[in-house]
């Protein structure tokens, strides 16, 4: 098995600037030619640098993916975030804010789609679930959270078990960036929103529909 480990630490900031350059371009490459046309070569010269100096931070094709996927996990993650927190910090009808959030989620998950396809299909031992992972811990941390703050929830709930159910939907915006299926946009965002309305967490969000 491949050395997937990056082998150096980039401490100083002309590192860290080549390390994001490396990543970039790994995403460029991977865009145009897929999985198996990026090659190291490739990657450096849309890089900018040498294979030797592509070399010096990565030993292999799979090292610099390995650190392509974390790193765009990470900005997921990142972005989500900031943007799910600006939506829901105020008081007030939190569930008609959902439908919004449910477009967050799938607008970022578009924002980078060729990365989603090479790891749905073509990265060895990854998925696209090892992605949104740090999403989901971060969605099911805000549901919790707010049914904490539920006066009445509903008696028969298992928020724990519920919670689950409705973060691994986040599963099927990925199918969708991924399979691209006929369907519009706009209708498969309404139709993902109403899957998570229907659920009792939903109903149970403070708001005009709570």
């Amino acid at each position: 098995m491949p050395h997937l480990i990056a082998r150096k630490t980039p401490a100083q900031e002309r590192s860290r600037e080549t390390v994001r350059r490396i990543l970039d371009a790994a995403a460029r490459v991977l865009k145009e030619r897929g999985y198996g046309g990026a090659s190291t070569n490739r990657i450096a010269a849309a890089a900018g640098i040498s294979p030797g100096s592509l070399y010096q931070y990565f030993p292999n094709k799979d090292a610099i993916l390995k650190a392509m996927v974390a790193d765009y996990a990470e900005q997921l993650q990142d972005e989500v975030s900031t943007k799910l927190h600006d939506l829901f910090k105020s008081d007030g009808d939190r569930l008609a804010l959902v439908p919004e959030a449910v477009r967050i989620c799938v607008d970022t998950m578009f924002e980078r789609p060729e990365i989603l396809l090479v790891i749905s299909g073509q990265l060895p031992g990854y998925s696209a679930a090892d992605v949104i992972k740090p999403v989901e811990e971060l969605i099911s941390e805000l549901i919790k959270g707010y049914m904490m703050a539920v006066p009445n929830p509903p008696v028969d709930l298992d928020v724990d078990g519920a919670t689950w159910v409705i973060v691994q939907l986040l599963e099927v915006p990925i199918r969708y960036v991924v399979e691209r299926p006929p369907i519009d946009k706009d209708v498969f965002i309404n139709e993902l929103t109403r899957l998570v309305l229907g659920h009792p967490i939903a109903q149970a969000l403070p708001g005009t529909g709570g």
